[in-house]
């Protein structure tokens, strides 16, 4: 039988991956009655959480941490599973880390580094805008995942998987002026927003501007 992941615990406790990671690392910020419910669950499909926070301080770390931003995007769910999948089978154990739209994603790694020692960060969506001085503080491997990075950035000197979101958002918008389409709406982020989407919006910008199509543009939080 395949073994249960954090993901479908998450999913039978009704809260997110990041709340069942708090409760199985007794974090303090995490209603108990919550915690109960989750332990209750942990406990009736025999998961077997692969790290501790008694443990993450008292040994030796083999722990690989994912910081997210965005955990509520759909598409992170699957990428999450592979995640902890691979870090398990590699015998290593996983954190799970939601990091607010407004964080500093470098400052939270630095901060985790220091108190869990960590073997390697992957960082989760977003948009890069540090400076490699920042990034050169982190003295574990690390991988920008999904990120939003123009292609010019000098953080692509580091190990990265991502997406072009401007160029992509601009070849949108063509294929779409090329059908004939004169009227394009767009649901974004607000204008203050530093994130893909705002990659994303200024790319779609920059074809609408070359047509003298109509485009309505709206933003909602995330």
């Amino acid at each position: 039988m395949e073994r249960i992941t954090i993901i479908e615990i998450a999913k039978l406790s009704g809260v997110g991956v990041t709340t069942v990671s708090r409760a199985i690392n007794n974090h303090p910020d995490i209603n108990e009655e919550t915690k109960a419910k989750i332990m209750q669950v942990i406990k009736e499909n025999n998961y077997i959480p692969n790290n501790s926070a008694r443990n993450l301080k008292l040994s030796a770390s083999k722990t690989i941490a994912v910081l997210i931003k965005g955990i509520t995007n759909p598409f992170f769910n699957p990428m999450i599973k592979v995640f902890e999948q691979e870090i398990q089978r590699k015998k290593y154990s996983l954190i799970l880390q939601r990091v607010d739209e407004k964080q500093d994603e470098i400052e939270v790694a630095i901060e985790m580094e220091k108190e869990r020692r960590l073997k390697g960060i992957v960082f989760l969506g977003g948009h890069f805008s540090y400076s490699v001085d920042k990034l050169n503080q982190l003295t574990v491997p690390f991988v920008l995942s999904t990120t939003g990075m123009s292609a010019e950035s000098e953080l692509n000197n580091f190990s990265s998987v991502v997406v072009d979101d401007f160029k992509e958002s601009y070849r949108m918008v063509d294929y779409l002026c090329k059908q004939g389409h004169k009227k394009i709406a767009t649901i974004t982020v607000p204008t203050d927003d530093v994130s893909i989407g705002r990659l994303r919006y200024e790319g779609i910008r920059r074809r609408w501007r070359t047509t003298g199509s109509v485009l309505m543009s709206g933003w909602c939080a995330s």
